[in-house]
């Protein structure tokens, strides 16, 4: 069992993983030792592979990749029970999946914040948790308004002496182009029909956006009311809206029954609905932005629909074929080349009985979608799957309620990392010698350097993914003219298309793989 535990800050390191490479069974290091198995077969090249099965400290209902390369995460109690209220955990996948490798602290704000909302703070890389659960009558589920910051830097978790004005549960947190946030969504009190002891109460929800300011401070968009985008209709609009700013510098939001809206959030905001609708989808389905203003979206009957947001007037709507399984509860991740992975879930919901072990890849560049490794155990109900650094991805969790206690997780090796014959063997990987270090900015050149010659360079925004949403994450590719061991290429051109943050940089060799990602900052 893992403990409570704090370690100084020193030891902690900073490196990410460096990759040795055997044959079918291939031994995966970092600077200091910590190890780990990964057993491959000869259709790795086409299908990735899941490393072994490893223990999580807690269930991670909520992954954030932090500036330093670690996963700040929260959900559970060490028991895998509901209770935020009690812990968090720090990975650094540097040291390996071992006990070593995690620390479990102590939640000292009196928040629980199970399904906060969540982002981060562009300028410093913090993580802004917002809202959680509440007990009313020790019934849980209901919903608070505090704000909270986890800094990196310290490992604290810190409550924030400004709250929002809406209590919220379930709740979307969206990083704006001026590095202010706006949230949206979430319940507020949930319905409890009262017993001889308990009164009852009532479901609300909180249908009014918030933007919180820099330096902390909060104004309510009163005028951007709406039951239907971010409320109480639209066939739950509230839980976790899919949001994200558009090309225009607005936000797009896409209801779970199809409708479209635009939120300008200058003022008192200024909502407006697209005359156009896609196929209904539910709240357990997961989508994605994949590449400038585009979202890959997964609807029901295992339909997937591209929206391009580039067209100004209204979004532009595309088939993108149908996936092999229905994966309610499945997560959607953008990979360091820009395909999308999808891994988990279940045709008949949070039970094991219609559980997707397979996952699958969808290629933009085909829209077509492949059958790729199957997993050790189901990922449903709060699970959640993120990228690394180092191209792979972490994916963990379900459970709180569920049919599993998932106290664990996998890694999954996409196919890009593998050799393309047979041997199931690692591909050796280029290693960036240079790149920035400090801030970097829009529509801005700068120069890369690696080990060989670099033919493509990739950034993918630093993801923070709960219940099959990763509303942070984008992906980037920068044109690279003529390949050599250094190139120059050039920054997106706006905040609107790349929000400030933190992103990951991968260079490419002429085989198609990545590097380790130098994680740098924009804005």
């Amino acid at each position: 069992m893992i403990t409570v535990r704090h370690l100084p800050f020193a030891q902690r390191g900073r490196h990410l993983i460096v990759l040795f490479f055997f044959s079918l069974v291939l031994l995966v290091s970092d600077f200091r030792g910590a190890s780990f198995a990964v057993a491959a077969g000869p259709e790795a090249k086409i299908k990735g592979e899941f490393g072994p099965l490893h223990d999580w400290p807690i269930i991670p209902i909520a992954m954030m990749l932090m500036p330093d390369g670690r996963v700040f995460a929260y959900g559970t109690n060490t028991n895998g029970a509901q209770g935020s209220k009690m812990h968090y955990a720090i990975w650094d996948p540097s040291l390996g999946t071992g006990v070593d490798a995690f620390e479990v602290l102590p939640n000292t704000t009196e928040t629980d914040i199970f399904c906060a909302g969540q982002a981060h703070i562009p300028a410093s890389g913090q993580a802004l948790i917002l809202g959680g659960d509440a007990l009313v009558n020790n019934r849980r589920n209901y919903a608070n308004s505090d704000v909270n910051i986890f800094d990196p830097a310290t490992d604290a978790l810190i409550r924030q002496t400004q709250s929002m004005g809406f209590k919220r549960w379930y709740a979307t947190a969206v990083t704006l182009p001026n590095g202010e946030h706006v949230v949206l969504g979430g319940r507020n009190d949930r319905f409890f029909k009262g017993t001889k002891t308990v009164p009852a109460t009532v479901a609300t929800y909180s249908p009014i956006p918030e933007v919180r300011a820099a330096d902390g401070s909060w104004r309510t968009l009163t005028s951007a009311a709406s039951d239907y985008a971010y409320g109480a209709l639209g066939a739950s609009s509230w839980f976790y809206p899919r949001a994200w700013v558009n090309p225009q510098g607005n936000l797009f939001i896409l209801a779970h029954n199809g409708y479209m809206y635009n939120l300008n959030t200058s003022g008192d905001g200024v909502l407006t609905k697209y005359s156009n609708k896609i196929q209904s989808s539910q709240a357990s389905l997961s989508s994605v932005m994949f590449a400038p203003g585009k979202i890959l979206t997964i609807r029901k009957d295992r339909k997937a629909i591209v929206v391009d947001l580039n067209n100004a007037v209204k979004p532009i709507v595309s088939a993108a074929g149908f996936l092999a399984k229905d994966r309610q509860y499945g997560t959607a991740t953008v990979l360091a080349n820009g395909q999308v992975w999808v891994n988990g879930g279940s045709s008949t919901g949070n039970d094991l009985e219609g559980a997707a072990l397979e996952s699958e890849l969808w290629d933009p560049g085909t829209n077509t979608w492949k059958t790729t490794a199957s997993a050790a155990t189901a990922r449903l109900y709060h699970s959640a799957s993120l990228l690394l650094p180092d191209g792979t991805v972490i994916t963990g969790g379900g459970g709180a309620q569920g049919p599993l206690t998932q106290l664990n997780g996998e890694i999954y090796y996409p196919p890009y990392l593998f050799k393309t014959d047979e041997s199931g063997e690692f591909a050796l990987r280029p290693e960036i010698i240079d790149a920035p270090i400090t801030q970097i900015s829009w529509n801005q050149e700068f120069s890369v350097e690696a080990s060989e010659d670099i033919t493509r360079v990739t950034l993918v925004r630093a993801g923070a993914v709960t219940h099959t949403f990763d509303q942070e994450t984008r992906f980037f590719d920068l044109p690279v003219a003529q390949a050599g061991s250094i190139v120059t290429v050039q920054s997106p051109v706006s905040p609107n298309l790349a929000p400030p943050g933190h992103y990951l940089l991968f260079v490419w060799n002429a085989s198609g793989v990545p590097s380790v990602a130098r994680i740098i900052q924009m804005g």
